[in-house]
């Protein structure tokens, strides 16, 4: 885990993201502050050996990967042809989120291909990542985001917590459809608007 973790800001934005961090935690989530994507590295770094990137990120940001060997772990970024296979159950994956809605603690991912889908559902453990100034109020913002981009091709999710499923007799079982567990981090340095390309 990072150790250079931000404690929440005061004011309007502050007052959002700690009931953003509230409602990621009663989620089951973890919710960090960090400075950049160096700290996003180093945070992952810590969780596995082979740490998954969603394509879409590593095209906007592909100093990551470098920064996550200079770590010394293994960047797998699934390929063309059998994406599913080269990400599944891998330890850790880093995916961006174009928002986080503070009302509901949840993240939109908004995903254009299925190499990067794969990343976020077949994954162990998955990052959220997520700037400051895309954390909004309500799931109306979310609405509002992704009503022009309707019938567009692609996947947006709005990823509240790990993947959990319940059957008939309510016994409930974490992780089959999608992570076992979410951290969301948000960007909160003065060079993470610059670093986050990807909203």
């Amino acid at each position: 885990m990072s150790s250079a973790v931000t404690q929440t800001g005061a004011g309007a934005d502050g007052a959002q993201r700690t009931l953003l961090r509230t409602k990621v935690e009663a989620a089951a989530s973890t919710y960090q502050e960090v400075a950049g994507w160096e700290e996003v590295a180093a945070h992952a770094a810590s969780l596995g050996q082979r740490v998954a990137i969603a394509p879409s990120l590593h095209a906007a940001l592909p100093s990551l990967a470098a920064m996550l060997e200079g770590h010394g772990r293994t960047v797998v970024v699934p390929g063309e042809d059998d994406p599913a296979a080269d990400v599944a159950d891998v330890p850790v994956a880093i995916v961006a989120g174009a928002m986080a809605v503070a009302e509901t603690g949840s993240v939109l991912v908004s995903e254009h291909e299925l190499r990067d889908r794969v990343v976020t559902m077949l994954c162990q453990r998955l990052l959220q990542v997520v700037a400051a100034d895309d954390v909004v109020d309500r799931l109306e913002d979310a609405a509002a985001w992704l009503a022009p981009r309707g019938g567009q091709a692609g996947f947006a999710s709005l990823m509240t917590g790990p993947s959990r499923t319940a059957d008939i007799e309510r016994s409930l079982t974490i992780g089959v459809q999608g992570p076992d567990e979410v951290d969301v981090l948000v960007l909160t340095g003065a060079d993470a608007a610059a670093e986050e390309s990807t909203s």
